[in-house]
């Protein structure tokens, strides 16, 4: 993985899991549709038995990644991709007819081996020629499917000597080997005049490729009705004495038949491949459409140990395929229950929009009675004995907000607490739809079950950023309710997630970050235990973090009097980690958060 090593992420144990191969898988996309500057679709899942091919359309790779053939899975799929930007395919589909009209009424087979293997150079030297920093990854792939010491030894041995096509082909597609014997065969040097490797340049297209692979037939052909089969025998025992000076112990046939066929089906697109399950075909599916993110953080465990590495899951956004995979165990298909809740949300954003008395345009200013500017008409008659007729128009635009409003979604969250905070989000989320220069965010914190791992009870810290009012639209706002409140709280490491999606304060911008949660960080793996004191004390530094960047913190704690007693230590507690402005409300009093940010949307400052 010497060529990879630059821009792939490690696995720990050769292997990448689910997250980090969608991302290789991803990353290996975008190699193809640079190289092509097509929007080429690269299918990692197909169950089809062939490892690699292209119809010109799209390309299938092999769907088995690991450390050990990142870069020949990459040269492959460049390789194919330079077939989809260089490659007739049409020569290709309608090759018996080319044939027929060439007078040539067999030998099809011979003539398609013989045409891929030209192509194959052709479009290769191309890559070669035009991105040469491509170079390793196909001397990668060269390595592990067409190079092999079995090949190296065999060429030298007596093995494929013998006067017909199968040896003849062995020796062609090996025939730029530095180990091939020219002499091994009665044409081979003819062959090798007429590919002309180092002038395979002048190959510009499909076609010319084409009747070289039909001038190396004919030669061939034409050979093979010359001779009758006692000179083939003799002309086979001729070169295997030949090859009997080599002082290289030849390979066993079995050993050398078996490469050869691995060659072959190179060379046709046909090798074996161990597929992905299709469960885990389907994950892989849901995150990259997901665009989902490994991040790792630090957190305190509750021996007060600082941990490095701890991992967070970024999900970029709710989609179809997220919602029906539940990746993660926190979404549901249907939500029905929350239909009334959407509804009854965007009924309150609409109300809130009317209420809103702000223009989201320029605004004017005019200072008058200056001594110099443009001339006020109204004040020419004191022209005589004054010098204060002139005023000058300045304009100013509202200070652009960007306002991330992040909600604890963990199961404690379930029921009143859920329905409240979704209506009131939905109104906020409405509402920033239809207003300029706020930009609004919503994120929610809680945790999942690991895509990556078989077991379904290990968690792993979730940050969904649900909504982006700059790119998204009412149709993904109302995505949310097909979210379901279950999980932890880790906050810390989610906090610590978030403060990457952000943007600091500056004149030009105030950043706030609007907290809602019902309870206090805990979350628990195999390896890991955060809770208590030590799991504020991570929290807070977690949100000063934030703060340092100038952003406003405003937190709530939705408080259930029946379940909560609001002691003095729980009040320092959250206010230690969120801040002295901390408040406590009721889950039917959550619409505090919307007024307060109605408030804000009505207080921006302006900016000349």
């Amino acid at each position: 993985m010497d060529n990879s090593k630059f821009w792939l992420k490690y696995a720990p144990d050769g292997y990448f899991n689910l997250i980090e191969l969608a991302n290789t898988q991803r990353a290996i996309t975008n190699f193809v549709k640079i190289l092509t500057k097509k929007e080429i679709k690269v299918d990692f899942y197909s169950t089809n038995k062939r490892d690699s091919f292209t119809n010109g359309k799209e390309i299938t790779i092999s769907s088995t990644i690991s450390m050990n053939n990142i870069d020949s899975v990459v040269g492959t799929a460049l390789h194919e991709a330079a077939h989809c930007k260089y490659t007739n395919f049409k020569i290709l589909k309608h090759l018996n007819n080319i044939l027929l009209t060439k007078n040539i009424n067999s030998g099809r087979e011979m003539v398609s081996t013989l045409l891929n293997f030209i192509e194959d150079r052709r479009i290769d030297n191309l890559v070669y020629k035009n991105a040469p920093g491509y170079q390793g990854y196909y001397r990668s792939m060269y390595k592990r499917y067409y190079y092999s010491k079995i090949v190296d030894k065999a060429l030298k041995g007596p093995e494929y000597r013998e006067e017909n096509w199968e040896s003849y082909l062995f020796r062609i597609i090996n025939i730029f080997n530095k180990n091939t014997d020219l002499n091994a065969l009665a044409c081979l040097k003819e062959i090798f005049d007429t590919i002309n490797l180092k002038n395979i340049g002048r190959l510009k297209n499909t076609e010319d490729s084409l009747e070289v692979a039909i001038d190396i037939y004919m030669i061939l052909s034409e050979h093979f009705k010359s001779m009758n089969s006692e000179q083939r025998k003799s002309q086979a025992n001729q070169n295997k004495q030949n090859s009997e000076n080599s002082k290289d112990k030849s390979p066993s046939k079995e050993e050398t038949k078996k490469a050869f066929n691995k060659q072959e089906n190179f060379l046709k697109g046909n090798i074996n491949k161990k597929a992905l399950s299709k469960k885990d075909s389907n994950k892989i599916e849901a995150i990259n459409k997901s665009s989902i993110k490994e991040t790792k953080t630090s957190a305190i465990d509750k021996n007060g140990v600082k941990r490095t590495n701890r991992k967070v899951h970024v999900i970029d956004g709710i989609n179809e395929s997220l919602i029906k995979s539940n990746l993660y165990g926190v979404f549901s298909i249907s939500n029905f229950t929350q239909r009334n809740n959407i509804n009854i949300g965007i009924n309150l954003g609409k109300k809130l929009l009317r209420k809103l008395q702000i223009t989201n345009e320029q605004v004017t200013l005019a200072s008058k009675r200056l001594k110099y500017g443009k001339i006020d008409t109204k004040r020419i008659y004191a022209a005589d004995f004054q010098n204060d007729i002139f005023y000058k128009i300045d304009k100013a635009s509202y200070k652009p907000t960007s306002i991330h409003l992040s909600i604890d979604g963990s199961g404690s969250m379930q029921g009143e607490k859920w329905n409240q905070v979704l209506i009131n989000t939905i109104a906020l989320g409405y509402v920033s739809l239809y207003m300029n220069n706020i930009d609004l965010t919503i994120s929610i914190r809680t945790t999942g079950i690991d895509p990556n791992l078989s077991s379904q009870t290990e968690q792993i810290p979730l940050l969904i950023l649900a909504f982006n009012s700059k790119k998204h639209t009412i149709k993904d706002l109302k995505k949310l309710g097909h979210f379901v409140a279950k999980g932890l709280t880790p906050e810390g490491m989610c906090l610590n997630a978030l403060n990457d999606y952000i943007p600091k304060s500056s004149y030009y911008l105030d950043s706030y970050l609007i907290n809602m949660s019902d309870g206090f960080p805990t979350f628990e793996s195999s390896a890991f235990k955060y809770k208590g004191k030590s799991a504020i004390l991570d929290t807070t530094k977690a949100v000063n973090n934030i703060k340092r960047k100038g952003v406003k913190i405003l937190s709530y704690f939705i408080e259930s009097p029946s379940s909560y007693t609001k002691t003095a230590e729980l009040v320092k507690d959250f206010r230690t980690m969120y801040g002295k402005s901390a408040t406590f409300i009721d889950p039917k009093n959550v619409n505090q958060v919307t007024k307060t940010l109605n408030n804000l949307f009505l207080e921006r400052d302006l900016v000349s």
